[in-house]
């Protein structure tokens, strides 16, 4: 899989909706995926809602069903995901920076300096079809990423539902639904999520990455200078023999081979293969 094309899915997939999908993971999914999809499915968790936001629930599903109706977020992915995906597959985020590098025994800094189309001849000879095939992982990738929209799409609208249940009364309800019976707001309705990924909104937010960067020093320094006076996190020696114990029942594995794990996990941050002795 290719790293701009991931990136681009991660920026959509982060969506909150992705919060609101608790179906359960594929039978086929590894220990890591299941508690991955157990993760996202404890992040936002909610309160029941009361009787009287539950009496109000049908009228805000019928708001929600002109702001949110369905085929919205396919709508969204051919409108944002789309120009996105074109974007990538055309710049050097598909060409293999690092794989050059090692054939030709260079940094990669290096040869990303050789620009876009000294690259592209590389390219045409190292692997004359990778346009095709990134053409094809974009294919794939948007065909699945569609499918789970699709999928996830009623959970959100209800999500949306049980939100507007939570955060109107009734008589705002009603309000909103003659407003949406109206042109004008039948039309605010039918575009006041796609506008999210309108280009006008996205070329905007191209400004989060550098304003991000920008402020990392910073905040890694504040980070540093509010830990100082922290202890360091406990060594395995500095345990007690309870505490050892303890850990050894909590984690399953017996203090022995926590010693062993812990010696050699040192050994390797000292640069030396386990048994060399200090």
């Amino acid at each position: 899989m290719k790293n701009g094309i991931l990136a681009a899915l991660m920026l959509f997939a982060a969506a909150p909706a992705l919060a609101q999908d608790e179906s359960p993971p594929a039978a086929d999914a590894s220990p890591d995926m299941e508690a991955l999809a157990s993760a996202f499915g404890e992040m936002f968790p909610a309160a029941p809602l009361t009787p009287e936001q539950e009496a109000r629930l049908p009228a805000a599903q019928a708001v929600v069903a002109h702001i949110f109706p369905p085929g919205t977020y396919a709508r969204m992915m051919d409108e944002m995901m789309g120009p996105m995906m074109d974007s990538i597959l055309g710049s050097m985020a598909q060409i293999p920076i690092a794989q050059l590098a090692a054939i030709a025994g260079m940094e990669q800094a290096q040869v990303a300096a050789m620009g876009e189309g000294k690259l592209g001849e590389i390219m045409a000879i190292v692997d004359p079809v990778y346009e095709r095939r990134n053409a094809i992982a974009s294919d794939v990738m948007m065909e699945m990423m569609g499918d789970v929209m699709k999928r996830i799409e009623p959970s959100y609208r209800e999500g949306l539902a049980r939100a507007y249940a939570v955060r109107f009364a009734p008589s705002d309800l009603a309000e909103l639904e003659r407003f949406f019976q109206t042109p004008v707001g039948s039309r605010y309705a039918a575009e006041s999520m796609l506008i999210y990924a309108d280009p006008q909104v996205m070329a905007a937010m191209n400004e989060v990455m550098p304003a991000v960067l920008e402020m990392m020093p910073a905040m890694m320094e504040q980070m540093q200078q509010r830990m100082e006076g922290l202890p360091e996190p406990r060594a395995l020696s500095d345990l007690s023999d309870a505490e050892l114990q303890r850990l050894s029942a909590l984690l399953g594995v017996p203090a022995e081979e926590l010693r062993a794990n812990a010696a050699e996990s040192e050994a390797a941050a000292e640069g030396e293969a386990p048994g060399d002795g200090a």
